[in-house]
């Protein structure tokens, strides 16, 4: 059903609480239903938000992280600085089809970050999605995630096809068991799978003075049916065949299971946040089962959930522990399901299993995708501190650590990550990630005022990667901040000698021909390029307007950037020549002021001087 939902509709949303299958229902149900082989239809890779988190985010011009870790996922082979530049509807443009378009988005709850960059970010790549779906009509989206987030695509995309996941019914619960065993050499015997589902439906009530009771839930949730059966099958003898209501008897302990599952769980995440395992088992006791032995509830405040940071509780929902429900403007947390309340009871040996490197670096990605940038970067600590990790995950985590500080504002920690990450890099042999990560230093460096020692770093990485535009475009920038403006037109023109439509060529040589005076060079290359979030970009444009003697349209202009770019320090100084160019001595002599202890960035040296002179004519 939900594979002829997506073909025939342009947006379809499958929702559902944490643990409900949603992915499982992505990757081996709707896919395996497409008929790939149909012509006119083009079926892209599963998109994520996460996905290539480790690539030096600090080696690229300014992006937004949902939208290239989305075209990073749709098109894992090509490289991230030819997909930074890109929006949306320009990636789904440029696929050379003319039938229906088939993407998926998994796991959108990424979007539910509460740092103020990232809420920033969410509104961004919505309407960057909401652009797509208007102008491209072969894109058929299937977005899957948590009711909170669906809601929120749902309201920045519109209603679209919706389907919730739920629970499973006995009989869904039933072929979930057993399908998997076809093919296998191993089968149920009548009986046995029956018995695993009803044992899970069947829930044990105990009250605060000790009185039992029991319930049968028609349902079943399908994280605590995976828990079950990794139990069994871990359980079993390899000479098993036949598994026997016997075996579920004697292997099959539910409670057991859930509850050695459950206790690492709380274990790591107790850990991940700096929490003693008893204080957080107690806490979820106190909250979450009620003196009558049912399920209790606590809502989210906005710093905490019943006295625990609203951390812990998201990372409990992550793990598919809690479940939170929104209702009258809160979020409500309870237990996944009354079925682990015994469990959760009977909880001692809370020690958390060994997680491996690859089990590291997927949680730092989330982490940093989801803006919680201690919990990536202790991580990905974690790896590059456990002796043996090879030099690949080391390198890994060192880049993401680069990205966790980059992303912190902490440039000189970032740099002395993505060195690590360089020379990790370099001793598995992976040049081209190693120019990447210099590209990544080259580009700090200048936000320092370093442009020379930014320059070297980026020849270096250019004698890697020879013919990479985007590594050559920062160069030009490097040379540009170092007063070379010439040389940095020189290497820009070739770039886009090689691609006529290099977004950040033409806003780099717009930038630099309105600095040179080459006004009309430069409208003709920012008249190109968007000036959406690109506050310099814009104050170049109002330069080249004032020298052209537009005054109105470059005043215009100047505002608009200021007004984007109050700490930006070449838009500060674009403004102030702009104001002298148009005989506001007073203006220029501020701005020009303000641009030379403007922070974000700063200017570089040279710069600087510029700046201060513009304030002495001013005075």
């Amino acid at each position: 059903m939900l594979a002829e939902w997506w073909r025939h509709n342009r947006l379809t949303l499958v929702a559902g609480q944490a643990g409900s299958g949603k992915t499982s229902l992505l990757q081996a149900g709707i896919l395996p239903a497409l008929e790939r082989e149909e012509a006119r239809l083009t079926v892209l890779p599963i998109g994520r938000l996460s996905y290539g988190a480790t690539f030096p985010s600090a080696a690229l011009p300014e992006h937004n992280p949902y939208t290239l870790g989305l075209l990073r996922s749709w098109s894992p082979g090509e490289k991230a600085t030819r997909l930074a530049d890109l929006t949306l509807f320009e990636y789904v443009k440029r696929i050379s089809s003319d039938g229906i378009i088939l993407a998926a988005i998994d796991h959108v709850d990424e979007l539910l970050a509460e740092s103020g960059q990232r809420r920033a970010h969410r509104r961004e790549f919505l309407a960057e999605l909401a652009d797509a779906l208007l102008r491209e009509s072969r894109l058929h989206l299937l977005v899957v995630g948590r009711n909170e987030a669906i809601d929120a695509v749902a309201e920045a995309l519109g209603a679209g096809a919706r389907h919730e996941v739920t629970a499973l019914t006995a009989s869904a619960a039933f072929e979930a068991v057993s399908k998997p065993l076809i093919g296998t050499s191993r089968i149920f015997a009548d009986g046995a799978a029956e018995m695993l589902v009803a044992d899970l439906q069947t829930t044990r009530i105990v009250d605060s003075e000790g009185t039992g009771r029991y319930l049968v839930d028609d349902k079943v949730e399908p994280a605590l049916l995976q828990v079950a059966c990794a139990q069994v099958w871990e359980a079993l003898q390899a000479s098993v065949r036949n598994i026997s209501v016997r075996d579920i008897r004697g292997y099959g302990d539910i409670d057991d299971a859930l509850g050695a599952h459950y206790g690492m769980v709380i274990a790591r995440v107790a850990g991940d946040h700096k929490l003693p395992a008893k204080r957080l088992k107690s806490w979820l006791l106190k909250n979450f089962v009620t003196e009558f032995g049912t399920l209790g509830r606590a809502y989210e405040g906005t710093t905490n959930t019943a006295g625990m940071p609203n951390e812990v509780a998201r990372a409990l929902e992550d793990n598919h522990l809690l479940v939170a429900r929104p209702q009258s403007g809160a979020r409500w947390y309870e237990l996944i399901s009354d079925r682990l309340i015994e469990p959760l009871r009977q909880v001692g040996d809370m020690r958390a299993a060994g997680i491996e490197a690859d089990g590291h670096l997927r949680a730092a990605e989330h982490a940093l995708t989801i803006g919680d940038l201690y919990l990536a970067g202790q991580h990905a600590t974690e790896i590059v501190n456990t002796p043996g990790t090879s030099l690949r995950f080391r390198a890994d985590a060192y880049s993401l650590l680069g990205n966790v500080a980059y992303e912190g504002d902490k440039p000189q920690d970032a740099e002395a990550h993505y060195r690590e990450a360089a020379q990790s890099y370099g001793a598995v042999g992976d040049s081209r990630t190693v120019a990447y990560e210099l590209t990544a230093i080259g580009r700090l460096l200048v936000t320092q005022g370093r442009a020379a020692e930014a320059a070297d770093e980026l020849h270096a990485a250019l004698a890697r990667v020879p013919g990479d535009l985007g590594v050559q475009t920062e160069l030009a920038r490097a040379l540009w901040e170092d007063d070379k403006g010439l040389a940095a037109v020189g290497i820009l023109n070739e770039v886009l000698r090689v691609d006529g439509g290099n977004k950040a060529a033409l806003r780099a040589r717009g930038e630099i021909l309105a600095y040179l005076g080459e006004a009309s060079e430069a409208m003709r290359d920012l008249d190109r390029v968007t000036m959406q979030g690109q506050p310099s970009v814009r104050a170049a444009r109002g330069l080249a307007l004032a020298e052209l003697g537009e005054q109105r349209a470059a005043r215009k202009e100047i505002e608009d950037a200021v007004a984007e770019g109050r700490h930006n320090g070449p838009v500060l100084l674009y403004a102030a020549r702009v104001f002298a160019l148009t005989g506001d001595d007073r203006a220029a002599a501020e701005h020009a002021r303000l641009a030379a202890g403007a922070t974000d960035p700063p200017l570089s040296p040279r710069h600087r001087e510029v700046a201060w002179h513009l304030v002495a004519d001013g005075r």
